[in-house]
């Protein structure tokens, strides 16, 4: 629904758009057509891409409940006794995956002491939760500084 049905010349408008998305997980694209009495171009195709997350991630969970029983056996147990690449493929990838903005690829220009203070403490404002034990996470020392080695190189 657009915000006027009229719109002069350079005049800027609000377009509200639903998208029913029952059954649907992932990314999906959306198109949406707005048509013009422009003579030269009557028509405009906008994109609007998303990410539909699964009824289980649709609430907003306290960083430190990935620990707890309801999520540990995705984000936590898969981890258990590895290190490196192959920690971070179990317990890490599915949040800092390739395309966001906390990928290994962004977090590797972060300097190592904020790496570690990162991974050990949580990271304000974010559902990044503390990974060290002493923080009620499952990581040891060794463990975050395998994943600080594999993100910094």
């Amino acid at each position: 629904m657009a915000s006027s049905d009229r719109l002069r010349p350079g005049e800027k408008g609000k377009i509200d758009v639903s998208v029913d998305i029952r059954g649907r997980l992932g990314k999906i694209t959306k198109t949406i057509t707005v048509y013009t009495n422009d003579p030269v171009k009557p028509a405009t195709t906008l994109s609007v891409r998303m990410n539909i997350k699964d009824r289980a991630h649709l609430d907003r969970y306290a960083a430190g409940e990935i620990f707890g029983d309801k999520c540990r056996g995705c984000h936590v147990d898969q981890g258990k006794g590895k290190a490196g690449w192959d920690l971070f493929k179990a317990d890490c990838f599915m949040c800092h995956n390739a395309g966001t903005n906390t990928s290994l690829t962004g977090m590797s220009k972060k300097p190592r002491e904020y790496l570690r203070k990162a991974i050990r403490e949580g990271v304000d404002n974010t559902v990044m939760p503390g990974w060290e034990e002493t923080n009620g996470g499952p990581l040891d020392e060794g463990d975050i500084e395998s994943l600080v080695d594999l993100i910094s190189r």
